[in-house]
């Protein structure tokens, strides 16, 4: 069984989590993660172990009812052990009742990374998730959202990130 702890600057994988971080999402999409280590409310960024076992991590943003999963990531060694799914599970008990966002990348057959994008999409949908027919464009790359929880509107969307664009935007 899983269990989560909050990612401080005191966590003794913060390395580790940097490392995970810089190798599973593409340089654009990166915030610094310095921004997440601040205690917020609004903000969950958590580990995942099994044990002592350092499984990954996943940095979350919450609000009103919308809990937005950003970056959501398992080592690379550790992948296809059921670690990710217990995780996005277990993820749900930080803020219950609560509707949960992913957005990933849509599949896109000429992508260089085309298998990976369907990998992702698949573990989301086995896992609860749903489409929810939101799509975006941000820094030249197209979007879907995919939601546990209920249902989510791109005018949702776009007022979430208005009220946290002066801290976590662009």
């Amino acid at each position: 069984m899983i269990r989560l702890e909050r990612v401080t600057k005191q966590t003794p994988e913060l390395d580790r989590i940097k490392s995970l971080y810089q190798s599973a999402f593409p340089e654009n999409e990166r915030k610094p993660l310095g921004l997440f280590l601040e205690e917020a409310d609004c903000c969950d960024f958590v580990a995942f172990y099994e044990g002592n076992l350092y499984c990954g991590f996943a940095i979350l943003l919450t609000w009103k009812d919308i809990t937005h999963i950003l970056y959501f990531a398992v080592e690379n060694t550790l992948r296809d052990r059921r670690y990710g799914a217990q995780a996005l599970k277990l993820l749900r008990s930080l803020r219950p009742g609560n509707r949960f966002i992913a957005d990933i990348e849509v599949d896109d057959i000429h992508s260089s990374n085309h298998g990976q994008r369907q990998k992702r999409k698949q573990f989301y949908l086995r896992n609860g998730y749903q489409e929810s027919g939101v799509t975006y464009e941000w820094q030249n790359e197209n979007y879907e959202i995919l939601v546990s929880g209920g249902t989510v509107t791109l005018q949702e969307d776009d007022d979430f990130w208005e009220y946290f664009e002066p801290v976590y935007g662009d």
